[in-house]
């Protein structure tokens, strides 16, 4: 892991595991935690389980985290659960497979007319590509994603308002729902968004190295494991920069440890090789190191290894760091600063003008763009963990 020394002789600080731990402080509860390293545990023993199950109840944490005690509880048929939790367990199981249902249904009907007008390209990724592949697990999913190839792009969104679907469109992705709804159900991509603008230069090998499978009677495309990995891997950075499917990051973990565990000659080279072409070394490297702070070792760190790679990923954190968690910290200080309340109560005037001018300079361009002055603020603002 990168450091960051200030040339502070007694302390050394970690920059990387500073934008880490916020982001996990966000996300996570301690009880997640402890639910996530039972579930990843290499050997669980009915001891183990009966401790976790004594301070945890379902009815607290909801359904949405529940699930993934679910899924733990098919994978290791050989641990006893209560006859409290068994039952609830396998309704929630039963729950979500009935949702998922709803929306594999629209997506044949979608995918079937898509190949009725020569759109015969079809892959499937992200959490639909996990359902295909593991069925037994069901998924919480807000829509089902897919990749046409360009060319066809336009036509499936034209097919799609033919069908009499509302189309909402992005650069990179159209989102459909039912006439008059904003219930999720297919978002049509053209390429996966990583926000490097090199996007489009892995999309042609993903789709040369995908096999068509059958699913739901439909020859649609699955991508390779390793190419899975990789779209699931930066998907997540986007949702945690973005602050989006918070609920849902967290089977990522379930979808790569099932992804790289059953495929003995998984290839992460095939991984790197889709980063450098991307130019999305960071967006992984964060993944990566986020998931590894939750359950040590979890994935791979070759990424990692080089010294150029380390510093380029350390300034890429200090930056985030500083525009995602400090300065969002002071635009909403900012924002509940206002000057209404100090003509109203004048012992906030100390305040309004030591505050007010510090928040105008920090969120200039010229600062929060700077690697080296966000990296000594956030050190003389405390923002920094010492190692």
């Amino acid at each position: 892991m990168a450091e960051y020394n200030l040339n502070f002789k007694t302390k050394t600080y970690s920059i990387i595991k500073s934008l880490v731990d916020n982001f996990k402080k966000e996300l996570l509860t301690e009880d997640d935690e402890i639910l996530l390293n039972l579930i990843f545990s290499k050997n669980p023993t009915q001891d183990e389980l009966d401790e976790f199950l004594s301070k945890w109840d379902i009815e607290v944490v909801g359904g949405h985290k529940a699930l993934m005690l679910s899924y733990f509880m098919k994978m290791h048929p050989e641990l006893n659960f209560t006859k409290y939790v068994e039952p609830r367990l396998n309704g929630l199981i039963q729950y979500y497979r009935f949702n998922n249902l709803k929306l594999i249904s629209s997506f044949t009907k979608i995918c079937r007319e898509f190949n009725k007008h020569g759109i015969n390209d079809i892959m499937l990724i992200k959490g639909g590509a996990m359902k295909h592949l593991r069925p037994e697990f069901p998924r919480v999913m807000g829509d089902i994603d897919i990749i046409v190839e360009e060319r066809d792009y336009e036509k499936a969104i034209n097919v799609s308002k033919g069908m009499g679907y509302d189309v909402d469109e992005y650069p990179h992705s159209a989102d459909l729902h039912p006439k008059g709804t904003q219930e999720g159900l297919l978002d049509i991509h053209k390429y996966i968004d990583m926000e490097t603008g090199l996007e489009k230069s892995v999309c042609n090998d993903i789709f040369h190295r995908a096999v068509k499978q059958n699913v739901n009677g439909l020859d649609i495309k699955i991508p390779a494991n390793e190419d899975l990995v990789f779209i699931l891997l930066v998907n997540l950075t986007k949702n945690l920069i973005n602050k989006t499917s918070s609920g849902g990051n967290v089977y990522i973990l379930f979808d790569c440890h099932y992804l790289i565990n059953s495929k003995k000659d998984f290839d992460w080279n095939i991984v790197i090789d889709n980063v450098e072409k991307s130019g999305s070394k960071n967006q992984l490297c964060l993944a990566i190191k986020y998931i590894n702070n939750i359950i040590p070792d979890f994935l791979s760190d070759e990424l990692m290894k080089s010294k150029l790679f380390r510093k380029d990923f350390e300034n890429y954190s200090a930056l985030l760091l500083y525009k995602r968690f400090y300065l969002s910290e002071m635009k909403e200080h900012s924002h509940a600063l206002k000057i209404g309340d100090v003509i109203r109560n004048p012992r906030l005037f100390k305040e309004y003008m030591s505050f007010k001018p510090k928040y105008f300079i920090c969120k200039r361009s010229i600062i929060k763009n700077n690697p080296y002055l966000v990296k000594n603020i956030l050190k003389i603002e405390n923002k920094l963990v010492c190692e």
